[in-house]
């Protein structure tokens, strides 16, 4: 069965690399969502990397969380399970939508600069920042501040998904860092509790970068919530 891996806001599928070497052999899958434009686009990539005839298993991460759980809400009939990392299913709070509008219009002006940016700074605990910053930076060179404005406007404002993934009828697993600055624990345990029949697994000493901080850890997390 074939597994979909979503990445999140201004990644490709770099920041997916050091947890694929860490997985067993299976069918995989990636949804290159840097190449979108627009949410619809983003569905469309998703959709259009499932076989025919087939349910596949959704791992998304951080926005790709959200675009796997609205593809899932939306093709339930193809689904298998749904593993959401660093992504709260509660959608975006007030404070949160007011700060992607300062950064949208930081972006219009052309003003977005990936090596002075707090933005990047925030994806991972401080003491990993020698070792991991560098990575970030280069992915944000790479995808550029066009790709960032459309990746932020097309997922911004997010409803909450909660009361939708409760009817979903497939298992559905939550991967949350304690010391995500992005989205932090608390959101996803308050969503998780939402979800009577969600697993929550929690990753320690880590940030919302987990993919590349922990991946050994991240690698093991998803095949525990594979149904397969």
């Amino acid at each position: 069965m074939t597994v979909l891996f979503l990445p999140g806001t201004l990644c490709d599928e770099r920041v997916w690399f050091p947890v694929w070497k860490k997985l067993p052999a299976m069918q995989r899958c990636y949804v290159p969502l840097q190449w979108a434009n627009t949410l619809q686009d983003m569905l469309a990539l998703t959709s259009d990397r499932v076989p025919d005839g087939e349910k596949v298993h959704l791992v998304g991460y951080s926005m790709g969380g959200y675009i796997a759980a609205l593809w899932a809400l939306t093709y339930p009939e193809k689904v298998s399970s749904l593993t959401l990392l660093g992504y709260s299913p509660l959608g975006l709070t007030d404070e949160e939508t007011a700060r992607r509008k300062q950064l949208l219009a930081v972006l219009k002006q052309g003003k977005f600069s990936s090596r002075q940016s707090q933005y990047l700074a925030n994806m991972i605990i401080p003491d990993k920042h020698d070792s991991l910053l560098p990575v970030i930076i280069d992915m944000a060179e790479d995808l550029g501040g066009a790709t960032l404005l459309a990746h932020v406007s097309s997922t911004t404002p997010r409803k909450d998904l909660t009361s939708q993934l409760s009817a979903l009828g497939v298992q559905v697993h939550l991967i949350a860092a304690d010391a995500d600055a992005v989205v932090p624990l608390p959101s996803i345990q308050k969503a998780a509790n939402n979800l009577p029949k969600a697993t929550l697994s929690i990753l320690k000493h880590c940030g919302h970068m987990m993919l590349i901080e922990q991946p050994e850890e991240v690698a093991s997390l998803i095949v525990k919530g594979l149904p397969i």
